[in-house]
């Protein structure tokens, strides 16, 4: 009798052990996957704003230690000071997002075209 019971024990735990699997493989996400990231990352037609503490975290570290380091270049300010001025749409979109010109610290054109706007 005890080794019924330990077989029967053994044939439900393989069967939903099996069962879980087709579950896991129809069931939706429960994570937001729109996002690149858990950053906070606005996008206005093509103008994608990314505030650089937002990058702070294990997935984007150095990627972070990348653009604090441009954070504090005035070289890089400068740059990002002249793209803003010379791009109507990167000034609109920092508008419409209630950004400070004067926080941009760096503009990256992405692979689609667009901007990619780095903010302290």
């Amino acid at each position: 009798m005890n080794s019924a019971v330990k077989l029967a024990l053994a044939g439900a735990m393989s069967i939903a052990s099996v069962s879980g699997v087709a579950l896991a493989q129809t069931a939706e996400p429960m994570v937001d996957t729109t996002t690149m990231t858990n950053s906070t990352t606005m996008a206005t037609e093509g103008v994608n704003i990314v505030r650089l503490d937002s990058l702070d975290n294990d997935q984007n570290r150095s990627e972070h230690t990348r653009l604090s380091q441009l954070a504090n270049s005035s070289e890089s300010m400068t740059e990002a000071q002249a793209q803003i001025s010379s791009d109507p749409a990167i000034a609109e979109a920092l508008q419409a997002q209630s950004v400070q010109a004067s926080n941009v610290f760096h503009v990256e054109e992405a692979a689609n075209g667009g901007k990619i706007v780095y903010v302290k």
